[in-house]
């Protein structure tokens, strides 16, 4: 048995000792969900294992879904308890903000209307009462599994024939490659509310069930409104997750722009 990882019962195989002593120090070290534990290579080193047995430790509690597994330069192994990270501190698009966190998202589109805006849609988007919406609403589904239900107002003047386009993917995206539409910041208010009946249905869950409200004002770098967002996201499946930088602002803004 490999170095590190004894003390187990005999007969007991690698793999299954490598998944206890990787359990055992989840334990230890008391990591919270969606925690960094570590890169392969450095969780392989502390417990005195092979990379190709760790991997299969690894898989092993993947299926048990008390880790998660992220590929690229900001990936490693996670402490999971199956919630998805809904980061409040970037405007990335969040088919991009699920797939970091190595899991399959799918979106549904359920309206997709021009029409005249609301009051409040016209006042977050700086609009005149004449003016033409744009009104998408989606529902997400992480992992097979409902997660958001979303709607995005956009002016229609600044981005003619979006509604023509596949909206099942990144909005964001869309809005840049095809429209160059450069986004600057995103404000956003976050509560917690029950769920209606409309919105437990198309999310399938019970109603009253805990879900978290976001509204959002998202704003291009000529500091003008281009999206008036309102989302709504099962709480049980979602973790907020925010940075805060110190008051140096050059550094905020450098940070922010990486």
């Amino acid at each position: 048995m490999a170095k590190g990882i004894g003390g187990e019962p005999e007969g007991m195989t690698v793999t299954d000792a490598a998944h206890a002593a990787l359990a055992r120090y989840a334990k230890a070290e008391m990591f919270h969900p969606g925690e960094l534990m570590g890169s392969e290579r450095a969780l392989a080193e502390r417990l005195g294992v092979g990379r190709t047995v760790l991997r299969q430790a690894i898989d092993r509690m993947e299926a048990e879904g008390t880790v998660r597994r992220v590929l690229g330069r900001s990936g490693g192994v996670f402490f999971n308890d199956g919630r998805i990270q809904r980061h409040l501190n970037t405007v990335e698009g969040v088919p991009q903000m699920v797939l970091h966190q190595g899991r399959a998202i799918a979106t549904t589109v359920l309206r997709a209307e021009m029409g005249l805006p609301q009051p409040d849609e016209r006042r977050n988007l700086h609009l005149n009462g004449g003016d033409a919406v744009l009104r998408i609403q989606r529902l997400r589904l992480v992992d097979g599994s409902s997660w958001s239900l979303d709607l995005s107002v956009l002016p229609a003047a600044r981005f003619p024939g979006l509604l023509t386009h596949a909206l099942t993917g990144s909005l964001y995206h869309l809005l840049t490659s095809e429209y160059g539409l450069e986004l600057d910041r995103a404000d956003e208010t976050v509560e917690a509310v029950p769920a209606t009946n409309a919105q437990a249905s198309v999310l399938d869950v019970p109603a009253g069930s805990a879900l978290l409200e976001i509204r959002r004002v998202a704003w291009d770098v000529q500091g003008v409104p281009v999206e008036f967002a309102h989302d709504f996201f099962r709480a049980d499946r979602t973790r907020v997750h925010m940075q805060k930088y110190g008051t140096n602002w050059k550094r905020t803004v450098r940070l922010g722009r990486e």
